[in-house]
Order: structure tokens, then C-alpha cells, then sequence
């Protein structure tokens, strides 16, 4: 952990001993559900930091995120990204959406034990929030990491996000081609697409943001 909060430090993410604390019990109650629902590949296990925590926190590197703002993240699953997030940000409003009830009861128990009371988990499929007029228009940043395709995530997110609100999709390796199908099906939007920064993720993983905007 020491190691974690001395890379962070270099690129001015600034972490607590006490929010250092909260990721440990994190990464324990992570590893003990890991045993009854799977959260993440037994692989990982033992590379929590360089796999899940630090691609996380990347984001913050390349957007900015005013305090106050609403961030809704489409199948939480292990709680990454957005759980180390809320750690560093405690300023911020999390929606976590999981549609399989094991893995959104891990999600709760996290969110209680850490007391992250502006963190809150729904158990639903995000199409029915999507069809939910209360959601409409409520996030300004959606996020995912290893849900679908940016073509499907988007048509599920467009009616939760704001106007110039974001969709920002963790992503690898060439995704020249679901850019395109995303383009082909909606042209008013813009795309940027940015490589996460190499001091917190190795280049030679080819680990990249996909920053979708809408517009009106």
C-alpha cells in the first residue's frame, strides 16, 4: 500500500492513510466474497492494485469532475472502478447498477463497512432504469469497464445522462471498429479517445478511455 500511495502521489492523486485503510478492508471483503460469487479471475487476486485500482483512478487524470456531480456505473460487479473512486473523491454522488443480486449485496456490504454514504447500488438491469422516466436526464458521467459494446452501453445510457453530459468506457486494444458501429447508429455525438496515463498503467497494456459526449 505504501507503494501505491507513493505512484499516486507522482501524478497528484492524494491518498489518506485512512482512505488507505478503507481499501484494505475493501480487498479483504473482496477477497472473501470472491470465494461465494465470482468477482474477479483467481489471477487477480494477488494484482488488485496494478489491474483494478490503479486503471480505475486513471480516470481522474483526464476528466474533470466537479464536486457535487453525479456518476452513474453500468454493471459494478467487483465495485471497479468506482468504489477506489469514491475513496479519493468523497465529494462526488455514485450510482452502482448490478444486475445480479449476490454481486450487489458484496456491493452493499462494501458501501456499509467503508460508510460511503454517497455511494448507493440498485439491483436491476440497466434497460429498465433506462426506461424509468425518474432516472432521465439525472448523471452527469456514466461509466463502464468490461460490460459490452460501446454501441450497446450508449443506447442504454443516452436517456440517463445529461445534455453534453459523458459516457466514459474503460477499454483495450483496438476499438476502431465499435467506434464505428457506435458512429453508424448515433452520429450526434463526439468521441475522444485517450490512453491512460503511463505512470499508472503500463503502455504496453494498450488500456484506453473512450469519451463519449452527447449532444443536443
Amino acid at each position: 500500500m505504501h507503494e501505491l500511495k507513493k505512484v499516486l502521489n507522482k501524478v497528484d492523486i492524494f491518498i489518506k492513510d485512512s482512505q488507505i485503510e478503507k481499501l484494505q478492508i475493501y480487498f479483504e471483503l473482496l477477497l472473501k466474497w470472491n470465494k461465494r460469487t465470482n468477482l474477479i479471475s483467481k489471477s487477480d487476486e494477488s494484482h488488485l492494485i496494478d489491474r483494478h485500482v490503479l486503471e480505475s483512478l486513471a480516470v481522474l487524470m483526464v476528466l474533470k469532475i466537479q464536486p457535487g456531480a453525479q456518476i452513474i456505473d453500468i454493471g459494478s460487479g467487483a465495485g471497479f472502478p468506482v468504489l477506489p473512486i469514491s475513496l479519493v473523491r468523497p465529494d462526488i454522488s455514485f450510482l452502482l447498477v448490478e444486475s445480479k443480486r449476490l454481486k450487489s449485496l458484496f456491493l452493499k456490504e462494501v458501501i456499509n463497512q467503508l460508510r460511503l454514504d454517497y455511494v448507493h447500488v440498485i439491483c436491476d438491469r440497466i434497460e429498465n432504469l433506462a426506461e424509468n422516466l425518474d432516472w432521465k436526464e439525472r448523471f452527469d458521467f456514466a461509466f463502464s469497464r468490461a460490460v459490452a459494446s460501446l454501441e450497446v452501453v450508449y443506447g442504454w445510457v443516452q436517456k440517463l445522462i445529461k445534455l453534453n453530459g459523458f459516457y466514459i468506457a474503460w477499454k483495450g486494444g483496438d476499438i476502431r471498429p465499435e467506434i464505428e458501429n457506435l458512429l453508424d447508429k448515433f452520429p450526434d455525438i463526439s468521441v475522444d479517445v485517450v490512453k491512460m496515463n503511463e505512470v499508472l498503467v503500463k503502455p504496453e497494456k494498450e488500456k484506453l478511455f473512450v469519451q463519449i459526449r452527447r449532444k443536443g
